[in-house]
């Protein structure tokens, strides 16, 4: 299995970027990432410098054979956090509290212990038009901050330019819906994964498929924005999958799915709509 290193990475998704690694179809790496200050913070939360911007992508990675129109599924396999982390939200980014990680438990200096469950915050490709920074979530992906985003996920990019150009980072080893007060436990990790293409996508922008729940995302300035604009992209996708009416589509939503905040900090705001397989048994897309 190869291992694809930090050494590469990026500050925003571009198709205007070279390729840093190339993997084949269907291939699984390893994929070292740097915490979202790029490794400049010290283990007792003291920043040496200041990043340039945050939130730096391992990659850009080329995935042979992608085309725009397609999809590229990344299966997350194992997210492995490093043995330390970090959590600077709330209360000033100059300040961080440490937070050591140890046998799968995050251990809180004040004595808390939880046990982790590492996410990838940034992923995506590149999109069509303009440079996007990490920092910012879009249907390309990008900043999605989305607990749902760990082991056992498949991520479907939508691809626009050759090769997809897939990105990733930010991992935090713990965060909870909506990362409230600015950060997770921010770590650098290694991860591993599995990219594919998809010739016929089931949607043109990010979706998501965990423990038997289908999801999508919709980015807003503010969170009802993006809320409401991921209803109406699941009850579109309902409507494609199982030819209800808009109207039925709505029904059945507000009575079996779910609506989340991904993330209410960065500069969009991010919110996903969940349907599981037990309410559209019949038409389940996988």
């Amino acid at each position: 299995m190869r291992r694809l290193t930090a050494d590469h990475f990026v500050h925003e998704m571009s198709g205007l970027h070279s390729s840093a690694y190339t993997i084949g179809d269907g291939e699984t790496v390893v994929i070292e990432t740097l915490d979202c200050d790029g490794g400049m913070r010290a283990r007792d939360g003291l920043v040496r410098s200041w990043p340039t911007p945050a939130n730096p992508a391992t990659g850009p990675i080329e995935v042979e054979g992608c085309r725009p129109g397609e999809a590229l599924a990344v299966t997350v396999h194992q997210i492995q956090p490093a043995d330390w982390g970090f959590i600077s939200g709330g209360g000033g980014r100059e300040h961080a509290t440490v937070v050591e990680i140890k046998d799968g438990t995050a251990i809180y200096p004040w004595g808390l212990r939880l046990p982790v469950n590492p996410l990838i915050g940034v992923i995506g490709v590149a999109p069509s038009g303009e440079p996007v920074p990490t920092n910012i979530p879009g249907d390309h992906g990008g900043n999605l901050d989305t607990a749902d985003v760990c082991a056992g996920a498949t991520v479907y990019l939508p691809v626009a330019v050759p090769g997809g150009m897939l990105a990733l980072g930010d991992v935090h080893a713990l965060q909870g819906d909506s990362e409230c007060c600015g950060t997770g436990i921010e770590c650098a990790a290694e991860v591993t994964l599995t990219a594919r293409r998809v010739k016929d996508p089931l949607w043109p922008s990010v979706y998501l498929v965990r423990d038997e729940r289908l999801m999508v995302f919709a980015h807003g300035d503010t969170v009802d924005e993006a809320a409401w604009g991921a209803v109406a992209a699941m009850a579109q996708l309902l409507t494609k999958l199982t030819n209800l009416s808009d109207v039925e589509s709505r029904r059945l939503l507000s009575t079996a799915g779910e609506v989340r905040i991904s993330q209410m900090v960065n500069p969009k705001k991010t919110c996903r709509t969940i349907i599981p397989k037990h309410a559209i048994p019949e038409h389940w897309p996988f």
